[in-house]
């Protein structure tokens, strides 16, 4: 499970750096994994974050991050879900990964070329209550992310289809194709 890690410099201490411009931002270069949740209803768990730089400009993203130089991409995925969600899972409960990509973003003051993996974790309902009922919880977040995370929701294939918020279209894909992967049984 993660264990407590000190501030850390945003994005990755384990990020390369690819090209440093006197003139112009920082860039990085990082492997990351996106995890998305999946519950029974076959919805799946966004985030709502801002850019540092774009505080009114919101977009929806899948939970996710750098993976740190110790760590496999699975353990960082339960890590990154933890963190962000405080949903708590074991790298064998991630299903995939059902895709991968490269993305070059600016998170301010980065650029940030992005290799990451995609996996879904189920999130079953307990007896107590249904998977999205389950507490989320911000409480171990990074200063920065505490700072551009605005809030989460559940997302459905029709809400995601008809939505006129902002859902980073790369992610869009990936979250269509994890919404398609029967669960448990539970959809087909």
């Amino acid at each position: 499970m993660p264990s407590g890690r000190g501030p850390r410099r945003y994005p990755s201490p384990t990020a390369e750096p690819l090209v440093t411009d006197d003139d112009g931002p920082e860039r990085l270069n990082r492997r990351a994994v996106r995890v998305l949740p999946v519950s029974s209803a076959g919805r799946v768990l966004l985030l709502q974050c801002v850019k540092p730089d774009a505080p009114d400009a919101p977009f929806w993203v899948t939970i996710g991050g750098g993976i740190e130089h110790d760590e496999s991409v699975e353990q960082a995925g339960v890590r990154e879900l933890w963190e962000e969600t405080g949903l708590r899972a074991e790298a064998a409960e991630l299903r995939g990964p059902i895709g991968a990509e490269t993305v070059e973003f600016t998170w301010p003051p980065f650029v940030i070329e992005q290799a990451q993996s995609y996996y879904v974790i189920d999130i079953p309902d307990s007896d107590e209550r249904t998977a999205e009922d389950t507490p989320i919880s911000f409480a171990h977040l990074e200063e920065v992310e505490v700072a551009t995370t605005l809030g989460y929701r559940w997302w459905s294939l029709d809400d995601l289809r008809t939505t006129t918020e902002h859902v980073l279209s790369n992610q869009r894909v990936m979250i269509e194709k994890a919404l398609a992967i029967p669960q448990h049984g539970h959809r087909s």
